[in-house]
């Protein structure tokens, strides 16, 4: 079970109206909790049990928007990361320990 909702995911995508891509948003939401949580080294239910804060679900939003527009393993054009993208946003939340 996914804790950001499917017509979350949608409108962060721009896929409204696309009932056709439900079931590969679901996917791919569940994966991204999976990568947030797996990044992290926590069990981010147990210690934010009121949910989780805000920049980890940002960044599952945002992994499921690129994997949702970049379907392709490679892709042509700038390799660049994005600034303030993914590992920065969980990094506060990361367990080094």
């Amino acid at each position: 079970m996914t804790r950001i909702p499917l017509e979350e995911l949608k409108r962060h995508c721009q896929a409204e109206g696309f009932e056709d891509d439900d079931a590969l948003l679901a996917g791919l939401g569940e994966v991204a909790e999976r990568f947030v949580a797996d990044y992290t080294r926590r069990d981010l239910d147990a210690a934010f049990p009121e949910g989780w804060p805000a920049p980890c679900a940002m960044a599952a939003r945002l992994l499921v928007a690129h994997w949702y527009r970049s379907r392709e393993a490679v892709a042509e054009g700038t390799s660049a990361e994005v600034p303030l993208g993914v590992r920065d946003l969980l990094a506060p939340y990361r367990d080094l320990g």
